[in-house]
């Protein structure tokens, strides 16, 4: 095994009830806080939730819940005008992940000079920013843990992901006992996006042991209790572990990095406007028939955490059997699932553009069979 580094610099604190220690972590790093959260928080009371947490605490924060879905760099910069206004010195960023990926930019570009587009085109970070805690509302943030983040580039509408010194978050802070909110549908989605990272983690090129079983535990985890999950929502543990299978991801993407699925379900994303989650859904058993041939070992690890006989068949075959539990596994939810991307309303021209952003995207280098524009292609043209 060669050399390999691992930092985590984050606090993290996951579990139920962890909400309730955010007023702790927020009044150590600063008194002039601004809380940033999507137009849906406000709605579902998320945002209400926090800001009487940070109140017992004595911190009157800043609100802005303006993001809504689709938010580009524009957004960004509107954010930072006001938080460098008020002189702001710490960011609570609450919601999914792109409002916590907006969050993030602003901490850094508080204490960075310019605008966001200054950096899309290459500017470097002073490896500083202003505190920042990230809250999700969704079972994984997969830039959480990273000196990266993506924003939708308002020039061109395409999701760009930009590592920058000085770019990172102080306090993750995980409950999954505010979740409670996510639409079930939503909730499934959510949940074979992270079945996919977990899968695409585990045949990375950069994969090593220290992360090999946390990513097949992943996919043990949701394999085994989306299902449960599913038929009774309101299961505070079984969203626990769902949550625990996307900080997973969090934690073993920083080695691994990403692969196709993940940089196809980034191109889709821009210029579509389609969920990411739905993209990676539609997409898992055709990454997984992409890799077959080159990843058959580890295939057939996977095969046997789903519980399928593998016994006295040839190592091709038995790999084979990950694409059938998928497609079994996704069938048994019960929940009527997009399977193809014409049934989104979109067109075989669409197709293209998406494969133009995924190929830029640097971790498509660590996936086992490399990736080209055709390859990408083919892999659409098959999940259309």
């Amino acid at each position: 095994m060669g050399i390999f580094e691992f930092t985590i610099p984050t606090k993290i604190e996951f579990g139920i009830d962890a909400l309730a220690r955010l007023g702790h972590f927020v009044s150590t790093l600063g008194n002039r806080v601004m809380l940033v959260a999507e137009n849906i928080t406000t709605q579902s009371g998320l945002v209400s939730t926090v800001e009487n947490v940070l109140k017992g605490k004595g911190i009157e924060p800043i609100i802005y819940d303006g993001v809504f879905p689709n938010a580009d760099s524009k957004v960004v910069d509107e954010i930072s005008l006001i938080a460098r206004k008020s002189r702001v010195n710490v960011i609570v960023g609450l919601g999914g992940s792109r409002v916590c990926n907006i969050a993030k930019f602003v901490s850094f570009l508080c204490a960075n000079e310019g605008e966001i587009s200054d950096y899309i085109h290459g500017k470097e970070g002073n490896g500083k920013r202003i505190p920042y805690v990230e809250v999700p509302s969704v079972f994984r943030e997969v830039y959480a843990l990273t000196s990266s983040g993506f924003v939708t580039d308002a020039y061109d509408q395409v999701n760009k992901v930009l590592t920058l010194s000085g770019l990172g978050t102080d306090y993750l802070v995980i409950d999954p006992g505010m979740m409670s909110g996510i639409p079930l549908k939503t909730s499934v989605y959510l949940a074979l996006d992270i079945l996919l990272l977990c899968i695409e983690g585990y045949i990375s090129l950069k994969v090593n042991p220290l992360v090999e079983p946390v990513l097949l535990r992943g996919v043990e985890t949701v394999y085994y209790n989306l299902s449960k999950y599913v038929k009774n929502p309101l299961d505070v543990t079984l969203r626990e572990k769902l949550c625990t299978a996307g900080l997973f991801t969090s934690i073993s993407n920083i080695i691994t990095g990403f692969g196709i699925g993940f940089a196809l379900s980034m191109g889709m994303n821009g210029k579509n406007r389609i969920s990411k989650s739905v993209v990676s859904s539609i997409l898992l058993p055709h990454i997984v028939e992409y890799n077959l041939s080159v990843a058959a070992p580890r295939f057939v690890k996977i095969a046997r955490v789903m519980g399928k006989d593998i016994e006295g068949r040839e190592e091709t075959e038995a790999a084979s059997l990950v694409i059938e539990g998928i497609n079994e596994f996704k069938n048994s939810l019960g929940v009527e699932l997009e399977t193809s991307f014409s049934q989104l309303g979109l067109q075989k021209d669409d197709l293209a553009e998406a494969a133009e952003v995924a190929v830029r995207f640097e971790d498509i280098n660590s996936v086992p069979r490399k990736a080209s524009f055709e390859n990408l292609m083919e892999i659409l043209e098959k999940a259309f």
